[in-house]
């Protein structure tokens, strides 16, 4: 009994530490926009950063981001909970040098062929538009090297239950960032947007080394490729990439949809999501995050009615958070729009097409975090096939209604689609767990 008591009080403890971190890095990040906004409003060089940062994106969300720390963590905690430390060690060292070298050979092929792909994804725009796009997406190239190193340490101080390093270190990320567009935006431009994400990357890796060292965890030369540890964390990942591969395809039809809008309307998008995923950021999903490493240990000791419960308890939670936010949000789009963003070039028109995107964005808050959770249940269980299978079913409806929606909707159709492919993930997600545990209590 004492034990249970210590475990909750670890997990109550860690998860207020993380839900008000991720609280501060989302008014961060709220904070971010506004600067930006205020500098830029809609215009269109707003709308070349974003269509460049979605490049590097890309990179980071297919070859890292959750795929490898979602493949990382089980196997990390599995040995951990069998009490061979050394053992998470070497794997852990391993598979980080495999993560930065591929990432960094992504990023040198990206930045030679970014022309290219630019004139692919943006073919909306003028050919000004498209040598400023590329100049941006070759800066930010180097952001998804350390952002992507800095996810891997996430991931390790992870599954050792360490919180606190990782919680700052998406604080110093957009600091950089608002520093950037504060200070050096009004007289650089998008560019100056650009270097503040990398120096944000680099603060973001660096934050977390002392605590990731305190944990016993040294350099360590070579791959590993013939470690059977570092290959099972291949093989999960493979399956969860190919799942967030197919959903940023996803994101970028998005994009190439939103360029044939009128220029403002992928930006007014994007400013309406970030709104949108203040909630989730402040609760849902650093209540997945917190809850990951514990659902991993007890699938390594194969504590179902443990994993049912916590399950069950969530996501209880978030539609008791989630489903309140999502009416006030509805309801109140257009004022809390206009408390955060409208000043400088951002004007009563950004307004209107932001709150509009945002409307639709409410839908599917609840939706979202139910995803968020149960995801992490599957790669916790070591069950990376069922999400996938799940995911590119709802890709292919999340294409196919945002194509129709568009046309509709314009930038409320994007959001709207998007709404309803989350709502679908996470009813069939449900369903596919409750039979894989028996049901949920």
């Amino acid at each position: 009994m004492a034990t249970v008591s210590s475990e909750r009080r670890r997990i109550a403890s860690a998860a207020t530490l993380i839900l008000v971190a991720y609280g501060l890095s989302r008014v961060l990040g709220a904070v971010r926009e506004l600067v930006i906004a205020n500098t830029f409003g809609t215009g269109h060089n707003l709308d070349d950063y974003r269509v460049a940062f979605g490049v590097p994106d890309l990179l980071f969300n297919l070859l890292l981001a959750g795929a490898i720390s979602s493949a990382f963590i089980p196997v990390l905690s599995e040995h951990l909970a069998k009490n061979e430390p050394e053992r998470a060690r070497q794997i852990a060292g391993r598979v980080l040098n495999a993560s930065v070298l591929i990432l960094t050979v992504g990023a040198a092929v990206l930045f030679v062929v970014a022309p290219w792909y630019v004139s692919l994804i943006a073919f909306g725009y003028s050919p000004t538009d498209h040598e400023l796009i590329v100049t941006l997406t070759r800066i930010l190239l180097l952001q998804p090297i350390f952002l992507g190193a800095g996810g891997m340490v996430i991931g390790i101080l992870t599954a050792y239950q360490r919180f606190f390093a990782q919680a700052l270190a998406p604080l110093f990320y957009n600091g950089a960032i608002i520093v950037a567009a504060a200070f050096f935006a009004p007289r650089y431009g998008v560019t100056a947007l650009a270097v503040g994400v990398v120096v944000g990357a680099i603060l973001h890796v660096s934050i977390q080394l002392p605590s990731l060292w305190r944990t016993g965890w040294r350099p360590a030369p070579g791959l590993g490729l013939d470690d059977p540890g570092v290959r099972k964390v291949g093989r999960l990942m493979f399956p969860i990439a190919l799942g967030l591969a197919a959903a940023q395809v996803n994101v970028f039809v998005d994009t190439i949809l939103g360029t044939s809008l009128p220029h403002g309307r992928v930006a007014a998008l994007r400013y309406a999501d970030t709104i949108a995923q203040l909630p989730l950021g402040t609760f849902s999903q650093a209540l997945a995050f917190v809850l990951f490493p514990f659902l991993a240990r007890d699938a390594a000791v194969h504590a179902i009615d443990s994993i049912r419960h916590r399950t069950a308890l969530a996501l209880r939670l978030n539609i008791f958070v989630l489903v309140p936010a999502s009416v006030g949000i509805a309801i109140l789009g257009v004022p809390i729009t206009a408390a955060l963003f409208e000043r400088g070039q951002f004007d009563a028109d950004s307004v209107r097409q932001t709150a509009y995107a945002l409307t639709f964005f409410s839908l599917g808050l609840a939706g979202q975090a139910a995803t968020a959770l149960l995801v992490r249940v599957f790669y916790a269980l070591q069950d990376v096939i069922t999400p996938l299978r799940i995911s590119l079913v709802v890709i292919a409806v999340n294409l196919g209604t945002n194509i129709i929606l568009v046309q509709l909707l314009a930038q409320g159709g994007l959001a709207l689609g998007t709404s309803i492919a989350a709502t679908l993930n996470a009813i069939l997600l449900g369903r596919a767990l409750r039979g894989r545990l028996g049901g949920l209590e």
